[in-house]
């Protein structure tokens, strides 16, 4: 009966099993395969050899010349910037981009998080109901209640500092954003359809936050 590695699960033969050099070295050789550094020319020639990744698994692609492991939903590259489209909502009534932009970046290093997000809006984007919420690139660990993002935005009433807030206290996937409510008192209000300083969004203004956190 074969046997397994305490840690790693690697299989080796019991002395009861039948002598079959050839099987038990394959066997090693399969199970040893998938815990190594994978090496790959691109992205498309990993995602076409490993069709059924497993969270964990590492690999070095030639192209872009980065390093990259599967969270167990995508695999991100480390200590390089990603691409990524942040999702924009709203509390009552989603808004919609139109021929805005949504664009956005990260970076992983270990376990920890750095990106970037800008909503610039458009002639045909439409503002929605409520208060505004954006996604993460990846989800929070614990926050603790203690992080929080910066940004800018403006409006018909000026430029402001803006503070955003992840959604919750572990595993966040997207945080809501806070700011002026007007241009003579310090209180902050949730930012959304109203805008800043109690002027709407339109066209031609925009929304950008950057912030470090805990992934999970």
């Amino acid at each position: 009966m074969t046997s397994y590695t305490p840690l790693g699960g690697l299989p080796y033969p019991a002395p009861t099993d039948t002598a079959d050099l050839p099987f038990h070295l394959q066997s090693l050789a399969e199970g040893i395969d998938a815990r190594t550094v994978l090496r790959y020319a691109t992205a498309a020639a990993r995602d076409a050899a490993v069709t059924t990744p497993a969270a964990g698994m590492v690999a070095w692609l030639t192209t872009p010349g980065t390093l990259s492991y599967y969270s167990g939903t995508a695999w991100i590259a480390l200590g390089a910037w990603n691409a990524y489209t942040p999702v924009w909502t709203a509390a009552t009534t989603n808004p919609a981009i139109g021929d805005g932009t949504l664009t956005g970046r990260y970076a992983v290093v270990g376990k920890v998080c750095h990106f970037t997000a800008f909503a610039a809006f458009g002639s045909t984007t439409t503002y929605g109901s409520g208060g505004y919420g954006l996604s993460l690139p990846v989800a929070t660990g614990p926050t603790g209640g203690l992080i929080q993002f910066t940004g800018m935005a403006n409006s018909g009433g000026g430029r402001a500092q803006i503070t955003c807030q992840p959604s919750s206290s572990s595993g966040a996937t997207t945080y809501t954003l806070w700011g002026p409510s007007s241009t003579t008192s310090s209180a902050i209000a949730q930012i959304g359809s109203g805008g800043l300083f109690g002027s709407a969004f339109a066209s031609g203004h925009f929304i950008r936050v950057n912030g470090t956190y805990e992934v999970a």
